[in-house]
């Protein structure tokens, strides 16, 4: 729902208007209870409209980052991910010294995780969340979303780093070593948390064994041993060490 609806039910729950709910009483505490009582019980859009008028009505009010912070909350659990990632994007940029940055910039990160497409699609929404997600470990090295934060940059990172394995054995397929190393290059620099970095290795090592440069492969093919989890490409890279070695 976009802020202009919100505003117009806003004004209608405010006036007793809509569904047959009570008339709001006119304080800042009020406003705000009657908001979270709506958000309990599931009515997001009656929860946001109230939010969104605390907001017009008392921008200066001590807790207008709490409203703001809600406001994005009713926005997540309704599912709207792009206006609530909007939302926590304003308690970020407009209350700095608020205690809900910290969940802000983590929801926010959370949010564009959610819109993130297919593999196969743009994606710039994957970025956003994987730029939300540094952001907070730049900023909150030691917060209470870190560890899950760190978890969802490894989810990132993996889908990313398939993305590009996909389009690096495409090109391997039709014969472009040169486009293929470009690919596994880019995997091996920016994602070695995940499976695409050894497999990445090990496709640069059989484009250079192919190219005849044996000691340049077998140097790809070590580093694919050398990384921490048992995979089947390993096996791989021992055989393709002892034909580089004949």
């Amino acid at each position: 729902m976009t802020r202009t609806a919100v505003a117009a039910l806003a004004l209608a729950v405010l006036a007793g208007c809509v569904g047959g709910m009570p008339k709001v009483p006119a304080t800042p505490d009020a406003v705000l209870a009657r908001a979270q009582e709506y958000q309990q019980k599931g009515k997001y859009v009656q929860a946001a409209a109230l939010y969104q008028q605390f907001l017009e009505r008392y921008a200066g009010h001590e807790r207008a980052d709490f409203a703001q912070f809600m406001l994005a909350e009713t926005h997540f659990a309704d599912g709207d991910y792009a206006q609530a990632a909007v939302d926590y994007q304003i308690v970020i940029s407009s209350y700095g010294y608020s205690d809900y940055v910290d969940d802000a910039l983590f929801k926010s990160g959370v949010c564009y995780w959610k819109q993130s497409p297919r593999p196969q699609r743009d994606q710039q929404k994957t970025m956003d969340a994987l730029n939300r997600f540094n952001q907070y470990q730049q900023t909150f090295a030691t917060g209470k979303h870190i560890t899950e934060v760190d978890q969802y940059v490894r989810e990132i990172h993996e889908k990313l780093a398939g993305k590009d394995y996909a389009a690096a054995r495409w090109y391997f397929r039709q014969k472009n070593g040169a486009a293929a190393m470009v690919y596994c290059d880019k995997i091996i620099e920016n994602y070695p948390d995940n499976r695409y970095y050894a497999m990445a290795l090990y496709m640069k090592g059989d484009i250079l064994l192919r190219r005849g440069q044996n000691e340049e492969a077998i140097k790809q093919f070590t580093r694919v041993l050398e990384y921490p989890e048992d995979l089947p490409v390993k096996r791989d890279a021992e055989a393709k060490i002892r034909e580089a070695r004949r």
